[in-house]
Parts: structure tokens; C-alpha cells; sequence
């Protein structure tokens, strides 16, 4: 692998220019780009996109391609999603750190108590041969000509150290962590630590606050301990401390707490990975407007909680923030995006509600929730993941939906159980899984994506349909209609199709039929 990062190093510190991969690399397989467009990236409309856009595609498609489709171009996709990715580190940061982490974002938890550098890796290397190890990265400095590896993320057991490395792949230097205060990495273990530390102690809980004025919950009195009687008394996490809004949780905070009850606060943007798993009394919390991220395993293991009620608009939910709630029974869910196995294995869950604000549902997103056999798309979904809906008896699509069966993400899945390792995700080349089972029917609209994606699955499709003239299908004819035919006539790409822009009857959609409409609208 290190002999792929010299060749790398260019293209990831200038986007403009993909890098050429030499060495071991093996030549792209272009058949795929349109593949890896639609279903990997989601885009469906490459020519709308600014030269830096496609310039990130192509150096994330030549890139990984290039590696055996071992790596993934982490900061690039980043960038490309509209990711914060923040500064890159440099080396003199390097000097008496404890570590150096992936940064606060959609994707990683924070780890704020432990005082790691954050920073967005440029290249994670998946190839984990080893029960739940790590996927190594690398992170380039801010000069683009070395790059760092953090040896604790790959070998745990060995000395903490920083090791830096030319475009040769040659160590030019090694720099050693700072040590810990204690024998616990995890510094909320002791509360002398936690307080040597400048954390904060509130009606029950510890707060931290952050150099851009905001502040974080830790941790409570009730955290990680052993099972505990119930406490029906609600738990409040403040607003504020010292002035500053709490928009964080800490990843693991109220993991493994009795509280039946838990009040999150209106600033609340961000829980972090793991925070109340195991919180097997949990039976009502409430989720503020504004939150923006539930990450992964957040909720493993309330089996308590029976109904479920997201009206977050940018809310994102990571892989499995809502896996396996055995008594889970309705949900409502108005979030942005719906991450992998989001809502899977959730045995008694017997209806879901998608808001209008839905746009993306990951790949085995409803996966295995036996009794859950039908739920209606918002027209404001856009993508629809691999084995998303295997379970539905029908499904009605609406037009707007762009892609159905996007890729699960790169990433390793953590393993529940057993001790051998998932095989390896190769999306662009491994057979796909179907979006819905073999019996569903398929509710939608001719010229559309449903009716595609039916034809290729052998899908029985049923026409919802439309009249001659509504290109857009809202249901009206007007000049949306004429802008819609003109994007497709000029080869833009059109999520509703054309199918419905034959106003002549004649089998084709041409200028003839642009000309019938712009009649028919001046009438």
C-alpha cells in the first residue's frame, strides 16, 4: 500500500490533476465510470457539475480503481459530499501529541476526551485480515510532500508513535506520542482526571467546552456501569455551560444508564457513536429540530424504546444508529438521509412514516423488519440503497427518485458476532443485491427510474401514469413542463424521464413534441 501513496500524494493535494499510478497499480476499468457515478457517487447529471466536481470523480475513480478497489479517497469524498474536512495537520502539531484521529464529522466519532489531533484522513486502506481490526490511513501533511501514518490505529499493542514517510516511501522520521496522564486513554474513567482535565460537572453530568465557543456532554454519574434499578426520574442534559450551548454528545456517554427518561437540548446537533446503547429502560426521548447526526450503533440495545419520533430535517443517521429495537413498533422519520441498516432487524416494527424532507435511504436501510411489508416514498427521496426495502410485498416510487440500488459504503461492517472477518466490499464488481424481494410490485411512472430498474429485476410494474404534456409529473401542464422537455431535448439529464413529453403520439419525444406543448400552453 505504501507504495501507492508516492503516487497519490499530487492528486490528492490538487484536484485538478488526477495523478498517474505506476508501480503495482493496474490500469482503471473506464467500462465502470457510469456505474461508479450513479450508484457509488449518487450523480446522475455529470455535466451540471463544476470542473472540480468532476475533477474529484476522476481522481476517486482512478484512484481506488487503480488499488484493486482497496482503498477509499476519504478526504476527497468528503470534499465532495460538502463535508467540513477542516485544516490539514502539519508536522509541528505532531510534537507532544496523544494521537491522531479522524475529525468531528458525519463519519467518526470525536474522541474529544482523549486530545487527539482531528483530522480527515486522505487514504483509508481497508484490507482488515484480522478479527475487527481497523482499516489503516493515512494522512498527508500540509506540505503534500509526506504523508503520516498513526501507528496506534494499526497496531494497538505497540508503542504510540507517529511515523513519517517521503514520496519514496522512505521513513524520514519518527515522532513519538505524549504519554497519558494515567493508565486510562479514556480520561472520564476517573473524575480527578476528568476535573485535572477542565471538564465540568453539572446536576449529574461532565461537560467540556470547545475553542469555537460550544460545548460537549461527557458523561454521567450513571455511564458504563454495571446493570443498575431503573431511575424513572428524567434525565436533563443542560443547554448550556459556562455560556456556551452544548450542540455535542460524546461518543458512549449515556451508554449503559438506567434512566427511563432522557431530555436532549434544543442547541443538540451532534451525537456522536454508541451513546445510549444499552440503555435497556429507555422508553421516551425527545430529538431537537436541529439535530444533524446520530451515529453508529447509537441506540444498540434500548429494547425498551417502542416508538420512534425524528422530525429532523438535516438529520443524518449513520449505519445502524437504530439496529435491532426489539420492541420498536412505529417510527415517523423526517430526516435528510437514512444510513445503512439504519432501521434493520427491528422484529416488531409494524409501520414507518417517511417526512418530506427523506432524500437518501442506504443500502439495507429497513433490512429483515419481517412485519414491515409496505411504506410510501416522499417525492423528496432521490436514492434508494441495495436490499433498502427487500421486505415490501409493493412499493410505490415516486419520479423523482434518480437511483435505485446505490452501493453500500467501502467501509469494513462491524461484526456483531463470530470471528471471522465480513469478505471484502467491492461494489462496482460484486453481484448487486436487489432493492426489493423477487414478489414486489412496483408502483411508478413509465420513463422513470422505477419502471427501469422493474424491467432489469423482473419486477412486475404497474403505470400509475400521467397526461400528455405533464414531462415533470406534478400532476400539471405548464411552462415547468416546457423548461423539463427542454433539458431533455438538449441531453440533460431529466430524473422524470421524457416518456410523458410525446404530446404528437408518435412513439418518439423530439422538437415536434416541443413545439405541440408550447402550442398547447398558448392556447
Amino acid at each position: 500500500m505504501k507504495k501507492l501513496l508516492s503516487a497519490l500524494i499530487s492528486g490528492v493535494v490538487a484536484f485538478s490533476s488526477v495523478s498517474v499510478l505506476a508501480g503495482t497499480a493496474k490500469e482503471p476499468d473506464n467500462s465502470l465510470w457510469e456505474k461508479f457515478l450513479k450508484y457509488d457517487l449518487g450523480i446522475t447529471d455529470y455535466s451540471s457539475l463544476s470542473a472540480e466536481d468532476k475533477a474529484l470523480c476522476h481522481f476517486i475513480f482512478d484512484t481506488e480503481q487503480a488499488a484493486g478497489d482497496n482503498i477509499v479517497c476519504e478526504r476527497a469524498r468528503r470534499i465532495l459530499a460538502g463535508d467540513d474536512v477542516g485544516e490539514r495537520v502539519t508536522l509541528a502539531q505532531l510534537e507532544n501529541a496523544y494521537g491522531l484521529w479522524d475529525s468531528y464529522s458525519y463519519y467518526r466519532p470525536s474522541y474529544g476526551w482523549q486530545n487527539y489531533i482531528q483530522c480527515v484522513p486522505d487514504i483509508v486502506y481497508l484490507d482488515a485480515n484480522k478479527y475487527n481490526e481497523l482499516p489503516m490511513e493515512y494522512w498527508l501533511d500540509d506540505t503534500g510532500e509526506t504523508y503520516v501514518i498513526f501507528v496506534e490505529k494499526n497496531e494497538p499493542a505497540t508503542e504510540k508513535r507517529f511515523e513519517v514517510y517521503d514520496r519514496e516511501d522512505g521513513l524520514i522520521q519518527t515522532i513519538k506520542a505524549a504519554a497519558w496522564d494515567t493508565e486510562y486513554k479514556d480520561m472520564r474513567c476517573l473524575e480527578e482526571d476528568m476535573e485535572r482535565n477542565g471538564f465540568i460537572y453539572k446536576n449529574g453530568g461532565w461537560y467540556y467546552t470547545k475553542p469555537d465557543g460550544t460545548a460537549v456532554f461527557a458523561w454521567s454519574d450513571h455511564s458504563g456501569g454495571e446493570s443498575e434499578e431503573k431511575i424513572t426520574e428524567p434525565f436533563v442534559i443542560e443547554s448550556e455551560i459556562n455560556g456556551c450551548p452544548v450542540t455535542a454528545i460524546e461518543h458512549g456517554a449515556l451508554a449503559q444508564t438506567p434512566f427511563t427518561e432522557i431530555v436532549l437540548p434544543d442547541p443538540l446537533e451532534f451525537i456522536d457513536r454508541d451513546v445510549f446503547a444499552d440503555c435497556q429502560y429507555l422508553t421516551k426521548i425527545n430529538f431537537p429540530e436541529g439535530l444533524k447526526y446520530i451515529g453508529k450503533w447509537a441506540f444498540l440495545g434500548c429494547n425498551s424504546l417502542t416508538d420512534l419520533t425524528l422530525d429532523c430535517p438535516e438529520l443524518v443517521i449513520a449505519d445502524g444508529a437504530f439496529y435491532n429495537l426489539q420492541s420498536l413498533k412505529t417510527a415517523y422519520i423526517n430526516v435528510n438521509d437514512i444510513g445503512e441498516r439504519a432501521v434493520s432487524y427491528c422484529e416488531s416494527l409494524e409501520s414507518v412514516t417517511l417526512g418530506d424532507s427523506v432524500e437518501n435511504i442506504g443500502s439495507k436501510a429497513f433490512w429483515s423488519n419481517i412485519l414491515l411489508t409496505k411504506i410510501d416514498l416522499p417525492s423528496s427521496v432521490r436514492t434508494v440503497g441495495q436490499g433498502a426495502l427487500v421486505n415490501f410485498t409493493s412499493v410505490t416510487i415516486p419520479p423523482t427518485v434518480e437511483v435505485l440500488g446505490s452501493f453500500p459504503h467501502k467501509t469494513p461492517q462491524e461484526l456483531l458476532s463470530g470471528l471471522e472477518p465480513p469478505p471484502p466490499i467491492r461494489p462496482l464488481t460484486d453481484d448487486p443485491i436487489g432493492v426489493f424481494g423477487e414478489e414486489c410490485i412496483v408502483y411508478g411512472y413509465r420513463g422513470t427510474e422505477a419502471e427501469r430498474y422493474a424491467n432489469e429485476w423482473g419486477l412486475e410494474f404497474q403505470e400509475i401514469g400521467t397526461v400528455a404534456g405533464d414531462v415533470n409529473i406534478d400532476g400539471k401542464v405548464n411552462m415547468a413542463d416546457a423548461v423539463s422537455l427542454q433539458r431533455y431535448l438538449l441531453g440533460r439529464y431529466v430524473p422524470t424521464g421524457a416518456y410523458y413529453g410525446d404530446l404528437t403520439g408518435d412513439g418518439n419525444v423530439n422538437v415536434y413534441d416541443m413545439i405541440a406543448l408550447k402550442e398547447e400552453l398558448t392556447k
